[in-house]
């Protein structure tokens, strides 16, 4: 039996024997990196039942693109080009009203109708945008096509009003990762709104092994793993203070090291600038920035505990600018698979996280922006081996009960099902 079909339960409803699956055209704006948003996505569509027909489209060449290729999921690729709609980053809502309408009526009425010649010779029955900035880029297609449009809310959304109307307006049905992402739409936006968490797999031991994180294991050092792009609102500067405190509490490097997995993304190197500086002033030698793991799974098996310390909003000066940090987290795929594989958690009381991680039983739940409360989770489990096994393996318990990948392909699928009805 495939591992779709072990997905359908006896009560789902099977389609008419002989008839076709219907076809679904799954946009991906985001084709550079199997980051979570990608690899959450990566499990629904290799996982859905015989009824659906699964097509990928992303708008460049890349690491996504090369991923479903060897899954066998049909993939094909168009982009906008490589004027402003070809940008990564936020740097177009950054704008004047004037420049976005040239950028509309120059970049995006061409690729909008390209886009709709290629969902109807694809023959799709729904278009799934998985992020704010697919719905921007194909919803318009594929109204013009006559296609039905799901919309994935990632995370909070963290635009303005005319950009969220937009997104909203964007999807027949808008599928949130967490209750928390949800509320962040308006009243209408709500209405057409479920949550449906994002699911996972038992994850096999990694089979690499990593020999200076597991020298220091052998020495007694306790080793937390955070796994997330370096960028402002991920929070490792408040990981840098935590790091601080504990050493002030007498759990320095030889007790404790931090290890960050995640992409040094490019256009925040003023923010990367910023935590070398601050380890300096705080005197911070235990934390290694280890960058960009297409396979981050050997880390996740070396570490002895899993901290994110996200912000939702918060001011920040870097290189004499002030900033202003606006996160779009919603339901973390890195406490997801942390938990999953035994390792307690420590994550911040923003979006899907205390949806995510029972506090106290689990791993902890702090503050944002907290470095004192975060320091002070980490180090009752730092100090406690027994609490950090037993928060394990109530981790696992939950993620296996809660967010399963056949839950999460079941939630989908009825959104689907009642698009096609309606």
């Amino acid at each position: 039996m495939s591992a779709s079909a072990a997905l359908r339960r006896p009560s789902d409803p099977a389609p008419p024997a002989g008839a076709a699956p219907r076809r679904v055209l799954f946009f991906i704006a985001y084709p550079q990196r199997m980051a979570g948003a990608n690899r959450s996505l990566f499990e629904l569509v290799t996982n859905l039942p015989p009824e659906v027909e699964p097509h990928v489209l992303v708008v460049a060449e890349g690491e996504v693109a090369d991923t479903y290729r060897r899954a066998g999921i049909p993939c094909a690729v168009l982009g906008p080009g490589e004027g402003a709609l070809g940008g990564f980053g936020k740097a177009l809502l950054k704008t004047s009203r004037l420049q976005r309408a040239r950028i509309a009526m120059a970049e995006l009425l061409p690729y909008t109708l390209r886009l709709r010649r290629h969902i109807r010779e694809g023959g799709y029955d729904l278009v799934h945008v998985n992020d704010p900035r697919g719905a921007l880029l194909a919803a318009p297609a594929a109204r013009l096509a006559g296609r039905p449009v799901v919309a994935h809310l990632r995370g909070e959304f963290p635009f303005g009003r005319a950009l969220r109307a937009v997104f909203e307006r964007a999807g027949d049905r808008i599928v949130a990762v967490s209750d928390g992402a949800r509320r962040t739409l308006s009243p209408g936006g709500l209405r057409r709104a479920v949550t449906v968490y994002n699911g996972i797999r038992p994850l096999p031991t990694p089979a690499a092994k990593l020999p200076w994180i597991a020298g220091l294991r052998e020495r007694g050092v306790v080793v937390v793993g955070c796994f997330a792009s370096v960028v402002p609102f991920k929070g490792q500067h408040h990981l840098l203070r935590a790091a601080a405190l504990l050493r002030e509490r007498g759990l320095g490097g030889d007790r404790v090291a931090f290890v960050c997995v995640g992409d040094l993304v490019r256009e925040q190197g003023a923010y990367h600038d910023w935590l070398r500086e601050l380890a300096a002033e705080l005197g911070v030698d235990n934390v290694t920035f280890a960058g960009w793991q297409a396979d981050p799974f050997p880390f996740y098996a070396h570490v002895d505990v899993s901290v994110l310390p996200s912000v939702s909003r918060e001011r920040l000066v870097l290189g004499g600018r002030e900033v202003d940090v606006r996160g779009n987290e919603g339901f973390p795929r890195t406490h997801l698979e942390a938990m999953q594989m035994g390792i307690p958690v420590v994550g911040t009381a923003i979006a899907g996280v205390p949806e995510q991680v029972a506090d106290g039983e689990t791993g902890f739940v702090v503050p944002p922006a907290d470095p004192a409360a975060l320091a002070d989770a980490l180090e009752r489990l730092v100090r406690s081996a027994e609490l950090r096994a037993s928060m394990g393996r109530a981790g696992r318990e939950r993620v296996e009960r809660l967010f399963s990948t056949a839950s999460y392909v079941r939630g989908v699928m009825e959104v689907y099902r009642q698009v096609w009805r309606g």
